[in-house]
C-alpha cells in the first residue's frame, strides 16, 4: 500500500486525529486521577466530556471532510462521546490505582475501547460515506 493511499484512508485519519486527542486526554486524566482529590470516574469522565468539541471539530474537518454529516451530527457525536465517557469512567473506576504510569496505561486502554465504538458509529451513522 502506498503513502498516497494511506493518506486517503478514513480509518488512518480517524486514528491520527482521535489518537492525538486521546493521548492528550490520557495524560491529563492520569494527572487528574493521581493528583486531584476527586473520584477517578468523575475526573476521567469530566475530562473526556471537555474534549468533545475539539474531537468533533478534528473529525469533521480532517477525517470525514468528504462525507455529508447527518443533520443532527453534533448531537449524535455528543451522544457517542457520552458513551465513550461512560466507558472510560467505568474503566477508571475498576482499574485506576492512583499511580501515574499505571493509570496512564489504564486511560489509554479505555480510550482505545471508546475509539473503536466511536469509529463504528461515526462511519455508519454520523458521517456515512465510503472509504476510498
Amino acid at each position: 500500500m502506498n503513502l498516497r493511499r494511506l493518506s486517503q484512508s478514513t480509518l488512518l485519519r480517524f486514528l491520527l486525529v482521535g489518537g492525538s486527542v486521546a493521548l492528550a486526554y490520557a495524560v491529563l486524566a492520569a494527572l487528574a486521577t493521581t493528583y486531584l482529590p476527586l473520584p477517578s470516574p468523575v475526573s476521567a469522565g469530566g475530562l473526556w466530556l471537555a474534549f468533545i468539541p475539539l474531537a468533533y471539530w478534528g473529525q469533521r474537518r480532517f477525517t470525514f471532510a468528504d462525507s455529508a454529516p447527518h443533520r443532527h451530527a453534533l448531537w449524535l457525536y455528543g451522544a457517542t462521546q457520552a458513551l465513550g465517557a461512560a466507558t472510560v469512567a467505568t474503566v477508571s473506576h475498576f482499574l485506576a490505582s492512583g499511580a501515574f504510569w499505571f493509570d496512564l496505561r489504564v486511560h489509554l486502554g479505555g480510550s482505545l475501547l471508546a475509539a473503536m465504538l466511536s469509529y463504528a458509529i461515526n462511519r455508519l451513522v454520523i458521517f456515512p460515506g465510503r472509504d476510498p
